[in-house]
């Protein structure tokens, strides 16, 4: 187990080290929603143009454009344990401040990727719960925060981003998306439910200046090699 263990966290390195380095274009193109929801080249100038203190509004807040019917929002929700995920901050800004996400938070300190997720981007985050760490085995997440096991967990982190904003419209039944780290999460949609890796998405579309946030209610690990 520990051979296998260390063969992966050798393979991840190549790969994890600069958050989002790895991949070619060809490998991209596998996955063209998310090459649709890249940014278009000057992006990034006209964002610095928009005042970041304008209210933004989370998709799929109150009713639906042109009709009457209630959108359902308990997968739109922006509020996440009473604090607000606002438009305006970066994504890890957002993970930071919502009171159900501190493990995800605190281990995205430890593996050294606050200054990756906090670039341009734009990235989907799919952020577990407390709940979801704690469900883990016994002392998992204690040994992910020791230094000598850094790589493995971000190996375990990159298997939650992905390159581009997925918004829970562009989350289609069937789609494979590929992670930063190189893996593929299947999407799934069941009476009204997205599933990612057999995850719940439990709240959608929480958005950020540089990407979006889908909490969900299972730690996503990396397929065993």
């Amino acid at each position: 187990m520990k051979g296998t263990k260390l063969f992966a966290l050798g393979i991840s390195m190549l790969c994890s080290t600069m958050l989002f380095s790895c991949g070619n274009n060809e490998e991209r193109m596998e996955n063209p929603i998310q090459e649709e929801t890249k940014p278009n080249p000057g992006a990034q100038e006209e964002a610095k143009m928009t005042n970041p203190n304008t209210p933004g509004r989370i998709a799929g807040g109150g009713k639906a454009e042109g009709g009457t019917k209630e959108v359902d929002l308990t997968m739109t929700d922006p509020d996440v344990g009473g604090h607000e995920m606002m438009p305006s901050q970066k994504l890890v800004e957002n993970i930071t401040s919502a009171p159900t996400l501190t493990t995800l938070a605190s281990a995205l300190r430890k593996a050294d990727l606050v200054r990756t997720l906090n670039a341009t981007g734009p990235y989907t985050v799919f952020a577990p719960t407390n709940e979801a760490f704690d469900a883990l085995p016994d002392d998992v997440i204690e040994d992910l925060m020791r230094p000598e096991n850094k790589q493995q967990l971000v190996e375990i982190l990159n298997n939650h981003v992905v390159a581009g904003r997925l918004t829970a419209d562009n989350l289609q039944d069937g789609a494979m998306l590929k992670t930063v780290g190189g893996e593929q999460l299947k999407v799934t949609k069941r009476n009204n439910k997205i599933m990612i890796n057999g995850a719940e998405v439990i709240i959608a579309n929480a958005q950020s200046d540089n990407g979006v946030i889908h909490v969900i209610n299972k730690v996503l690990m990396p397929a065993e090699k």
